[in-house]
């Protein structure tokens, strides 16, 4: 049985689940020079969420960070890409697919992970036909979920077609730990014999777990495992390489992997841990098993936390986690990884704080349906489909055959807000980010700072003069509209607890603005302290009211329109979604109670009917 590889992941995973993507360039740098000469079968620098937050918080260029991470290591070097939506949220345009794949190849990527949150090989077509242009390695990641649609043989034929596709390694990819030993035994050993290609596993270790996957893996033929420095390791992150190096130490899989540098490395990132105490939540590297019965990474609780309380349902999480699951049934038992997770737990929240399910429907969970995210693993509950699109019918196409091009677009609004000629990279960056990219070129943005850094002075290698035609970044970009979330206040301020009664404290990170959010246990279930339950909204009287707090994005009627029962009287933006609010009676508008742009709060009357 040959040596299993390892794959330090510090870099990317470790920081993006623990320290909420801030470690910076010059320390990943730092840690790619240490680790050169280890004999790790890659490090993991590019991708999830780390580009975005470069960008947005840290005022970095992540083309910069991976041209310097580059330069420190000859170590081949492993980014993760979300298929056809490579950093972002939505599917792009294959030329922007075409481009940014190209672009990051040239700048020393040696493997592309790619998934698709829907685990849908359409949504991959693209990504793996660039990857393999560009000479680079196209490594297919599996998003391991369980479910009664999927199963250890439907992950093996899964790979094979992935494999029939050009892919040219697999990775079993489980951020949500629930891989157990028997799983990756069986599911490994089936990719290996009936592929042929490397396979990798990837198991975060916040159910307990992870270890007994990684050996039983390991003897399956597993041809490497992903692992974290033991400063950035455990709970919500991956196994420590230093505890997997001395497992396995004494077997036929022993990595070789020189353990001096792989624990110097450690000391390195340990000694600058204490300037990131301020986004290093400890919940964040503590076991929790109910993620076993939820299947959500912390991430995605945290997520649950901050909508329960800004839309006043924090005493009801027990029936909003039960709603996630019937939700996730209703949608074909997606897995719950970014972004389809965020949809999910949003109209679970939406459900639970209407008292109505599916009376509040956002825009996202419609193009879900509508298939513009990918087909659902399993099928979709057609009487619900049928509730959130109405009479429209979904895509059976790819969904990047239906977006237009948008790189000339996107180059034209940077020169009408006077943001130069962009290089490549520029051009990526305002595609997938442009309120962040144009905030930089600007010297607007302030990134956020260390404990040992002095205040950033703003960019002066780019001078840029003001917007003249007072144009607006939110306007859309081909059919990727950027359009801003609405701010919507935080949570009141949480009072102190006994300390009789159990609790845990999250710090919760919404757009970029944190949180501090502690949940106390009530009987069965917990509760987020200090959030009491609003009144349920009613629209008696003539009057169609908010059934949740939000932002009013537009008025589609005025006074004088007839109104059948159902008509949407007014769109709702909350939750980072458009919600569709209907009249339940059928008249006359008599009142347009609130204008577009105005914040509303549960209850309030938007439309007065007679």
């Amino acid at each position: 049985m040959p040596a299993v590889g390892l794959i330090e992941s510090c870099l990317r995973h470790g920081q993006q689940t623990l320290l909420s993507s801030r470690l910076r360039t010059r320390h990943m740098v730092t840690l790619a020079q240490e680790l050169d000469a280890s004999g790790l079968a890659g490090l993991e620098v590019f991708g999830g969420a780390t580009f975005g937050v470069a960008l947005s918080n840290l005022r970095e260029d992540p083309f910069e960070r991976l041209r310097a991470v580059r330069a420190a290591t000859s170590l081949p070097l492993y980014g993760l890409i979300r298929g056809q939506s490579l950093v972002g949220s939505r599917p792009v345009p294959d030329e922007v697919v075409d481009l940014f794949i190209a672009t990051v190849a040239e700048l020393g990527l040696d493997v592309f992970r790619c998934f698709d949150p829907l685990n849908d090989l359409r949504n991959l077509a693209r990504v793996v036909a660039a990857v393999r242009a560009s000479g680079k390695r196209a490594e297919a990641a599996l998003v391991y979920t369980e479910s009664p649609v999927h199963s250890a043989d439907g992950f093996v034929r899964l790979g094979v077609e992935l494999a029939g596709m050009g892919f040219q390694s697999l990775s079993l990819f489980d951020p949500a730990g629930m891989l157990g030993a028997g799983s990756a035994r069986a599911i490994v050993s089936g990719l290996v014999t009936e592929t042929g290609l490397p396979v990798s596993v990837h198991c975060a270790t916040i159910t307990g777990q992870a270890a007994f996957a990684y050996l039983a893996a390991a003897e399956a033929g597993a041809s490497s495992l992903d692992v974290c420095l033991s400063p950035l390791a455990g709970g919500a992150s991956l196994p420590g390489t230093e505890g997997v190096l001395a497992a396995l130490r004494g077997t036929e899989m022993a990595p070789l992997v020189d353990p001096s540098a792989v624990l110097a490395a450690a000391d390195t990132l340990d000694a600058l841990m204490p300037l990131y105490e301020l986004v290093a939540d400890p919940s964040g590297w503590q076991l929790d098993s109910s993620t076993l019965r939820t299947q959500m990474a912390p991430s995605i609780q945290q997520h649950l936390l901050w909508e329960c309380a800004a839309q006043g349902v924090g005493e009801r999480i027990p029936a909003v986690v039960e709603e996630i699951a019937r939700v996730r049934a209703d949608m074909g038992y997606p897995a719950l990884i970014s972004p389809v997770a965020e949809v999910v737990v949003s109209q679970a929240v939406a459900n639970v704080a209407s008292q109505d399910r599916y009376l509040i429907v956002g825009q996202d969970l419609k193009d879900y349906f509508l298939g513009l995210f990918g087909a659902p693993p399993g099928p979709a509950d057609p009487e619900i489909r049928r509730l959130v699109i109405g009479t429209e019918e979904p895509i059976t196409v790819r969904p990047g055959d239906v977006l237009e091009p948008m790189l000339a677009d996107a180059r034209r609004r940077m020169v009408k807000h006077q943001l130069g000629d962009p290089s490549d990279e520029q051009l990526l960056e305002f595609v997938l980010f442009p309120e962040a990219t144009a905030a930089t070129m600007r010297g607007d943005l302030q990134g956020e700072r260390l404990g040992d850094e002095p205040e950033l002075a703003a960019a002066e290698e780019v001078q840029v003069a003001a917007v003249v035609d007072g144009g607006d970044l939110s306007e859309p970009i081909g059919d990727a509209a950027a359009i801003p979330a609405p701010t919507l206040p935080a949570p009141g301020p949480v009072p102190v607890v006994e300390e009789t009664v159990p609790s845990r404290e999250f710090t919760v990170e919404v757009d970029g603005e944190v949180f501090e959010v502690k949940v106390v246990a009530r009987d069965a279930g917990f509760a987020i302290s200090g959030v009491a339950p609003r009144p349920p909204a009613t629209s008696g009287g003539g009057a169609v009211k908010a059934p949740m707090q939000g932002l009013i994005a537009r008025i589609p009627v005025k006074v004088g329109d007839h109104v059948e029962v159902g008509q949407t009287v007014a769109v709702l933006e909350a939750m980072k979604m458009q919600n569709d609010i209907p009249s339940d009676l059928a008249g006359v508008v008599q009142a347009v109670n609130v204008a577009e742009g105005q914040v509303v709060s549960r209850g309030d009357s938007l439309v007065t009917i007679a």
